[in-house]
């Protein structure tokens, strides 16, 4: 099973690292999104992250 691409209309899977313990993460942002915001499952602490910020 092949993942989903942003071509085929669906949010791609896209790799973050939370800023507060730097646990690493995929999730589905869909492109149109500029921020994303995640609770951490680890620290439980939650963020709004910004594409293109290095997450």
């Amino acid at each position: 099973m092949s993942q989903p691409t942003a071509s085929q209309g669906q949010a791609p899977r896209v790799r973050i690292s939370c800023p507060g313990c730097g646990r690493s993460d995929h999730v589905t942002w869909p492109a149109t999104q500029a921020t994303y915001h995640w609770k951490c499952f680890n620290c439980h602490k939650e963020f709004d992250l910004e594409k293109g910020a290095g997450h």
